[in-house]
């Protein structure tokens, strides 16, 4: 959402502050966050004070910088643990990822990125990142493209309009050949992440859609490029489907 199309713009510039700290950046001074917001070092200051007041930020009295509060991962909590979708879903997942024996993602759209919300992974085998959270790039990711090439134009000019940042040499960052890659996507069914966002890491998604036919978000099966080759992509995107098709009826 633009800052034009906000009701409460003040409120908006103060919750835009949550936003830039990341994993890369958890604690932030109030010049950073001046710096990088434009707003007045007073105004930054005041609403830090006000978010702290309400646990959603923490000062950290050795450093004096402040970060995320815990009031935000209570909230968080009560997100995860209440997310219908993602209950009739996460079976699913779980079966993918022992039958499969490789990870299995699933994300939701955010804007002009994506939103990892959950993960699962094959028996015995516990995965030591933290995706449930994370954001990523719609175009070079497998679930991004899924997603991508089942939404309207609006949306792909605006993911062009923020740039195609290279992120391997196998990132796609002309608009054309990321249309191109869509336009097969569509037609094939399922998206392919070749090693375009991590080397080494291919993956194959399918958009998830509800019982309206609405679209909720995508599914990928993700693991080591040399593991996962050509006809596993195939095999893997036939799992995919039959799950998604199976659970459509009833994802509301």
């Amino acid at each position: 959402m633009q800052e034009n199309n906000a009701k409460v713009k003040s409120l908006y510039k103060a919750l835009c502050l949550l936003d830039y700290f990341d994993a890369k950046k958890p604690e932030l001074g109030i010049k950073e966050l001046s710096d990088m917001s434009g707003m007045l070092k007073s105004s930054v200051y005041n609403i830090l004070s006000t978010f702290q007041m309400c646990g959603f930020i923490e000062k950290n009295q050795a450093s004096g910088k402040y970060r995320l509060g815990k009031k935000l991962l209570t909230l968080s909590n009560i997100l995860y643990s209440t997310d219908h979708p993602k209950a009739i879903i996460k079976p699913y997942m779980d079966k993918l990822a022992e039958e499969c024996q490789e990870t299995v993602y699933l994300a939701v759209p955010s804007g002009t990125e994506i939103i990892y919300i959950e993960g699962a992974y094959p028996p015995g085998i516990m995965s030591a990142r933290l995706i449930v959270g994370v954001k990523a790039n719609m175009y070079c990711t497998g679930v991004g493209k899924a997603i991508l090439a089942n939404s309207d134009e609006n949306l792909f000019e605006r993911v062009v309009a923020k740039g195609l940042k290279a992120f391997t040499s196998y990132t796609l960052t002309s608009e054309i050949a990321l249309k191109n890659e869509l336009i097969t996507t569509k037609e094939r069914g399922y998206a392919i992440d070749n090693m375009e966002h991590e080397y080494g890491i291919r993956c194959v998604s399918v958009p998830v859609f509800n019982s309206s036919g609405q679209l909720f978000g995508a599914m990928s099966i993700s693991g080591p490029s040399l593991r996962v080759m050509d006809e596993k992509v195939a095999l893997f995107a036939q799992e995919l489907q039959r799950a998604t098709n199976d659970m459509r009826s009833i994802l509301k």
